[in-house]
Parts: C-alpha cells; structure tokens; sequence
C-alpha cells in the first residue's frame, strides 16, 4: 500500500509530547513495510512545524533550537534512508489538482490551502491512503478519492 502521511503524522511519530504520538509510532510500526510517500511540502510543512515549537511557551510542550534542528536532521536522514520515499510532482499538477479539488469541495467543508496541498500532493503522487489526525483533511481527501485512516 502507497501512503500519503500529514505533517500531523509525521510530526505525532517523532515528536514524544504530541497528543497523538502514541497512536502515530504504533500505526507506523505495524504498517512499516508500506511505501510511505514525503514531498517537497511535507518539508516546508513538518519542518515549519518543529521549528515553532522552540516558540512555544510551555517548556514541556516545546524544545530548544538544537532539539529541533537535531529533529529535522533525524527526519531528512529518514528520508535518505529510504523510510519515506521521496517523490516529486509537477507543482503546476498539484496546483491545479489542488484548485479542483477546492472547486468539487470548499463550499461544503473546511478546506484550508495547506490541507488542499497535502491531499492534491497525495493524488499526484498516486498515494492509495491518507493518514492522518485532522478530522476535516481526511473527509477532503476522502472526497477526492483517497482511502482516509485516522491512526
């Protein structure tokens, strides 16, 4: 199976404070012989993500800069290891599958541009399942064709 994770995922299996981590690590674990998919946006989002997290008020909730740095380095090694297969489409393709799927979808429910990115991403990138935590991106990708699994 070919799956397409959130930066909700992504950020839930690596960072241990995360709501979600325990049901993110536990669903990556049994699924680890799938091909999971990362693009280029997952590494302006993910890592965009990490990064305000040394903003965070809370000492618990966040990290340091270095923390979050040595993160981000253990993510791309990930990816040059081959745990996410790295895949590139044409952003002109994602664009536009991006733009029709706003058309087919924002009147009726939350459509937010980051999420309408992760989801064009995954239909270009042929993804079989979207897998993450956000309730209103997995209905999107469900509606445009995608099996949606909230771990």
């Amino acid at each position: 199976m070919i799956l397409y994770p959130d930066s909700s995922f992504v950020v839930a299996c690596r960072v241990p404070h995360d709501t979600f981590h325990r049901e993110a690590t536990c669903f990556f674990e049994k699924y680890q012989e799938e091909t999971w998919l990362w693009s280029p946006w997952h590494r302006v989002e993910v890592f965009n993500c990490i990064r305000q997290f040394t903003r965070h008020p809370d000492a618990k909730r966040g990290m340091s800069k270095a923390e979050a740095k040595a993160l981000i380095h253990r993510l791309e090694n990930d990816v040059r290891c081959g745990y996410f297969l790295h895949l590139e489409a044409d952003w002109r393709d994602v664009l536009r599958t991006a733009s029709e799927i706003s058309v087919s979808n924002a009147f009726d429910r939350g459509c937010p541009g980051a999420d309408l990115l992760h989801v064009a991403y995954a239909v270009e990138l042929a993804a079989e399942a979207f897998v993450g935590f956000d309730e209103e991106q997995l209905e999107l990708a469900s509606a445009a064709g995608l099996r949606a699994i909230r771990p």
